[in-house]
């Protein structure tokens, strides 16, 4: 019976690595599946203030490429309805598919015109009188970036407001 409880032990705490460990940020907190890291940031537009940025990403082994990038953004509102704020950013990304109404978001594919990182992306937007999230997923690999968004968890009254979870 001790040789198995010692087994048991010892699975636990060599898969732990496997396993997502919780990290909060400023607006947000999330399950982090290993080897990704996140890193925020706010004020990134002087002339209008109000942002806020999460950048999830994940390298590979070397550290010297990125794999996957989760960006989310938390701006300040804008005139545009959900579905306008869509359709711009859309036409702003490579290939990128009509928005659809999916739940409380408005989503779609396409490639956004990043520097660092040239992937796929979903894109999902929501809006309020007071807010609009932005969550970019570029993860061609399927390393857990998609999880990141089921699993972010609001922590401010701003970031429920538009999350809805």
């Amino acid at each position: 019976m001790a040789r198995i409880a010692l087994m048991i032990l010892l699975f636990f705490v060599m898969a732990e690595p496997l396993f997502a460990s919780p990290q909060n940020f400023a607006h947000f907190s999330v399950d982090l599946p290993a080897d990704w890291n996140g890193e925020e940031s706010s004020n990134f537009t002087p002339e209008r203030g109000g942002e806020y940025m999460l950048v999830f990403k994940r390298h590979d082994e070397a550290g010297e490429n990125i794999r996957g990038v989760v960006s989310v953004f938390l701006l300040p509102p804008l005139s545009n309805t959900t579905e306008e704020i869509a359709e711009k950013l859309a036409g702003m990304q490579e290939d990128s598919s009509p928005p659809q109404k999916d739940g409380n978001f408005w989503t779609f594919t396409g490639e956004p015109r990043t520097q660092g990182f040239k992937a796929s992306a979903q894109t999902w937007v929501n809006s309020s009188p007071a807010h609009v999230l932005i969550v970019i997923v570029q993860d061609p690999d399927k390393l857990g970036g998609e999880k990141i968004f089921t699993d972010l968890r609001a922590l401010t009254p701003e970031a429920k407001e538009v999350l809805g979870r």
